[in-house]
């Protein structure tokens, strides 16, 4: 039986500000100060409980994400992009997971020194010093606050001072808003996930990463100009002036001079690093028929195989390089020891198929991820989706899209390492007989690290060769006989 209220009288919502008592520690909250005070501002707070009036420093990150106070003392919500956005408030971008140098994720940090998001390293040493000695907890005996206070100023500088934490923080914010405590980067997410650390003097930094940061950053900071008008011609083409039409064409262009930049670095690093290994074989065979050398440094690569198999994705990154690596030893050996170079022309129509075929299995796996999601979505709109087929197709959609950056991955390092062979075997500072003995020990390099297997399973199913967890995997694995 429902029972009947009276009409409940309403006020307008004023966000609160959390602290604690120093007398009596008890928890409390107080209004937004209005206007809003600067930040590191000293505020006289009295306890409800016990009556003393203790100090509370204030800082911007202090106010509730998504509000910002106005001239009534009172606080509105703030849309994304909308007039009462606060530039300074970590609310103001909390849909947006990756930041940018110019557009940081939150300026908690800038809040706390005094200092603009571009402030030089000279600017943020100066407002350290003024702001460590004017806090100091010495010089502060009274206020029990002075050292928690000194403490964020400590770190904010700390942070802010070091080019390559103040990076960090700009994508990622501090610390303790990352997920797990710490910055989350689909750079370092992508090396542990694909190889690791041992596998980045074979294959180097996966660009693949880097350029999926880099469409993170642009996608969210389209986001932020939603509200912002687009005229369309009839065709539903943008229409954009002769000024931006050249500014984003000088944006592609500096990108592409970045990217073409970074993997040349990595062609370089890899290059050199092939090079430094293939000498242990070269500098001691006494010639391309050295049975001794060439069994020693077959034992070298086989120990070095089964110590990468073990990895992250270990033998499927081992197979990838070490198909590159002996096709492109047999290509250079057939070219230079057939009449009319025949039997490398034969290798090159090879290994022009097997890219081929990579391209199209990438594909493949990319449409298949699209399908999985094309179902959730639709059947979310339809409203029959139940959570268990729910939970079964997301655990479908990371299994495909696992698979997915894998053979992208793949891909992508396949291409870097045969312009790294490539180098390598035509190298115009070494004569013919080092460059035979090169591809003489690239080819057994590869052929050791094809061989590897995982251990108890023999035989790599292409329908599993990237595999996730899954229930639905682990069902499989229960209905395989033994």
């Amino acid at each position: 039986m429902s029972r009947a209220y009276p009409v409940l009288t309403s006020r307008p919502f004023v966000p609160h500000i959390r602290s604690g008592c120093s007398s009596c520690n008890t928890p409390l909250e107080f209004p937004i100060p209005s206007p809003s005070p600067a930040p590191a501002t000293l505020l006289r707070v009295q306890c409800f409980n016990c009556q003393t009036v203790y100090s509370h420093t204030f800082y911007p990150t202090q106010i509730p994400a998504g509000w910002s106070p106005n001239s009534g003392g009172s606080a509105t919500p703030t849309s994304k992009g909308g007039p009462g956005a606060s530039s300074t408030s970590q609310g103001a971008r909390k849909g947006r997971k990756i930041g940018t140098q110019e557009k940081p994720l939150e300026t908690g940090y800038y809040d706390i020194l005094g200092v603009p998001i571009d402030a030089s390293t000279d600017d943020i040493k100066k407002s350290y010093r003024r702001l460590a000695i004017k806090h100091h907890p010495d010089k502060n005996p009274d206020d029990p606050n002075a050292e928690e206070r000194f403490k964020e100023i400590a770190i904010a500088y700390q942070t802010l001072s070091d080019p390559e934490l103040r990076k960090k923080y700009n994508e990622f914010g501090p610390k303790e808003s990352a997920p797990e405590g710490g910055f989350v980067d689909p750079e370092e997410v992508f090396g542990a996930i694909f190889g690791g650390e041992r596998f980045a003097p074979i294959i180097g930094q996966i660009s693949l990463a880097r350029d999926m940061k880099t469409a993170l950053q642009e996608a969210e900071e389209g986001e932020g100009e939603e509200g912002k008008e687009v005229k369309r011609d009839a065709k539903g083409k943008e229409i954009i002036s002769e000024e931006e039409r050249a500014r984003r064409d000088e944006k592609e262009r500096k990108a592409s001079a970045e990217k073409a930049a970074a993997r040349a670095e990595r062609v370089q690093k890899l290059v050199d690093n092939l090079e430094r290994k293939l000498g242990i074989f070269t500098e001691s065979a006494s010639g391309p028929d050295d049975p001794d050398s060439a069994k020693s440094w077959r034992t070298i690569c086989q120990l070095e195989a089964e110590e990468l198999k073990n990895e992250s994705y270990g033998v499927e990154l081992l197979q990838a390089i070490g198909f590159v690596y002996v096709s492109k030893a047999k290509h250079y050996l057939a070219t230079n020891q057939t009449l009319f170079g025949v039997g490398g022309w034969l290798h090159n129509v090879q290994g022009k198929y097997h890219v081929f075929s990579e391209t199209v299995s990438t594909l493949r796996s990319a449409i298949e991820l699209k399908s999985v999601f094309d179902q959730i979505q639709a059947a979310e709109k339809a409203g029959n989706l139940s959570p268990e087929e729910k939970k079964r197709l997301e655990e479908q959609a990371a299994e495909k899209g696992l698979q997915a950056l894998f053979k992208g991955t793949k891909l992508e390092v396949e291409s870097v390492l045969r312009e790294t062979c490539d180098r390598v075997l035509e190298d115009p500072s070494i004569n013919r007989n080092k460059a035979q003995l090169r591809a003489i020990a690239l080819q057994i390099l590869g052929e050791s690290y094809v061989a590897v297997r995982k251990d108890q399973e023999p035989s790599i199913d292409e329908s599993e060769y990237v595999r996730v967890d899954t229930k639905s995997s682990r069902d499989k694995d229960r209905q395989k006989p033994y």
